[in-house]
């Protein structure tokens, strides 16, 4: 049987002595597509050669598109196409490996990023149907209905101030006897100070019955 590994491409088969040119690479996102755009650094024209990576619901798995080599992580095989959607296949290398490390993690940020956004398109799409899945409910009005704007007066409020005066008034007494008004006492000497009439007819019966 052959292995798997032997299936893939290795950088050491590429004569890495004399490589065909030196590139600079533009990673650009573009909706759902991921465009790493390769441009010769002798030239001054527009890109040599195009890899878009597709990020959508469906595309291929990104490693289908950047291919990274078995003998080495600093080594990537692009699947690189033109306007009419033709393909061919363009390695590609980094003399750094932290270069190439963040060179392989913005393409995966990207997907999943992507991913993320699809991911709250669908949330709310479920949502909206749910709502119109619901069985509407009639709010009209049914029958004659009689509207009364405003109300009624309410009753003054009693205010703070007037309630503790209220609350705070000494309470009334009686006033003592001694205290009484003049006429009331006027009237309890009159009837307490006997007739001169009755006093006179007393005294005439007594000296008419003393012996004589």
């Amino acid at each position: 049987s052959v292995s798997e590994s032997e299936h893939r491409h290795r950088a050491e088969d590429w004569g890495l002595a004399n490589p065909t040119m030196t590139a600079r690479l533009e990673l650009v996102g573009v909706d759902e597509v991921l465009e790493i755009r390769i441009f010769d650094t002798k030239e001054e024209s527009g890109p040599v050669a195009i890899c878009p990576v597709r990020c959508g619901k469906g595309s291929p798995a990104i490693d289908t598109v950047v291919d990274p080599v078995v003998d080495s992580s600093r080594y990537f095989v692009l699947r690189c196409e033109d306007e009419r959607r033709r393909h061919a296949y363009v390695g590609v290398g980094f003399r750094e490996r932290e270069v190439a490390y963040d060179f392989k993690a913005t393409i995966f940020d990207f997907g999943r990023s992507v991913g993320r956004q699809q991911t709250a398109i669908e949330a709310v799409k479920r949502r909206e149907e749910a709502v119109d899945d619901e069985p509407q409910v009639d709010l009209a009005l049914k029958g004659p209905i009689k509207i009364t704007l405003g109300s009624a007066p309410r009753p003054a409020k009693e205010s703070t101030s007037d309630r503790a005066a209220t609350q705070l008034a000494p309470p009334k007494l009686a006033p003592p006897p001694g205290n009484r008004p003049p006429q009331a006492a006027a009237a309890d000497q009159s009837s307490a100070v006997p007739d001169d009439d009755d006093d006179d007819d007393d005294f005439g019966d007594f000296e008419s019955a003393a012996p004589p």
